[in-house]
């Protein structure tokens, strides 16, 4: 098997080192190389996303984010990042619409109405 990975040595600060340890604790990965590298691959993911993606970082308190993995685990999601993908679309949707409802707003071809119960009309 040939091994294109190539090594590279780094100094970084206790503190970082302690934290990184951390993680790899709590989320049982094997090294902490493979910890260093899976924090690599996702910053590179948040700055080359794939050019029709942008990439946001929420943040979510303990209490949202349990909710939110309760919310997968029931089967109502695949995933918490498609859960929250959902739900902001489903919030910008909602929100297009009662902006093109309001009075002096002119509709455009393709634009949906909003009923007063916030339901297209069919």
């Amino acid at each position: 098997m040939v091994d294109t990975s190539e090594r590279v040595t780094v100094r970084i600060p206790l503190e970082l080192l302690e934290k990184l340890k951390q993680i790899q604790q709590s989320k049982s990965v094997p090294t902490i190389s493979d910890t260093i590298r899976e924090g690599l691959e996702r910053y590179i993911e948040m700055n080359f996303p794939p050019p029709n993606i942008r990439k946001v970082v929420v943040d979510l308190s303990r209490q949202d984010n349990r909710q939110l993995e309760e919310f997968v685990r029931e089967g109502n999601s695949v995933s918490v990042d498609d859960a929250v993908r959902s739900a902001v679309r489903e919030y910008i949707r909602g929100r297009v619409e009662q902006a093109s409802a309001l009075p002096g707003r002119s509709r455009r071809e393709g634009d949906s109405v909003a009923t007063a119960e916030g339901v297209p009309p069919p």
